[in-house]
């Protein structure tokens, strides 16, 4: 736990150096983002539905700069939620590479399940984005609690 909270803490000073470099040239622009993560289950695993189980809809909200974001993110463990489906909540942050009109990103999160029991995980991975004016569209690849995903969705900036 004292390591998850001292690589948070390296994140957010990290960004806040990132965000007073040059004010005047950086200016951040609030997003929304929506995307269904999908994640690798067991699949001789009988008590589990597959994709029920692994599929994680998510929001995602933000601010971006020229090649740096920051958002927190809420979203359900279960596509078809039930009273038993945990929700949670993360901090992610994410550096990317401007490739032609598309974008290359790797991320970093840390977040937690909200339930009674303190329950938390971390995120890392990459991505590509296209986004050609106030809407885009992302894919990546994550490790997030450790399990694999594959993440897709729409952001809209505004």
């Amino acid at each position: 736990m004292k390591k998850i909270i001292a690589l948070l803490a390296v994140v957010l000073i990290t960004t806040s150096s990132f965000a007073q470099v040059d004010s005047t040239k950086t200016k951040l622009k609030p997003y929304a983002s929506i995307g269904l993560s999908i994640g690798h289950v067991d699949p001789n695993d009988a008590n589990t539905d597959n994709f029920n189980k692994a599929s994680y809809p998510s929001i995602e909200l933000g601010v971006m700069g020229e090649n740096l974001s920051l958002g927190a993110v809420f979203g359900v463990e279960n596509i078809f939620a039930s009273s038993t489906t945990r929700g949670f909540y993360e901090l992610k942050t994410a550096i990317s590479k401007p490739i032609g009109k598309c974008s290359a990103y790797a991320l970093f999160g840390v977040g937690a399940y909200m339930e009674s029991g303190f329950n938390n995980f971390i995120e890392y991975g990459a991505g590509f984005g296209y986004m050609p004016g106030k809407v885009g569209y992302f894919v990546q690849y994550s490790n997030w609690a450790r399990t694999n995903y594959v993440t897709a969705g729409f952001t809209f900036g505004f």
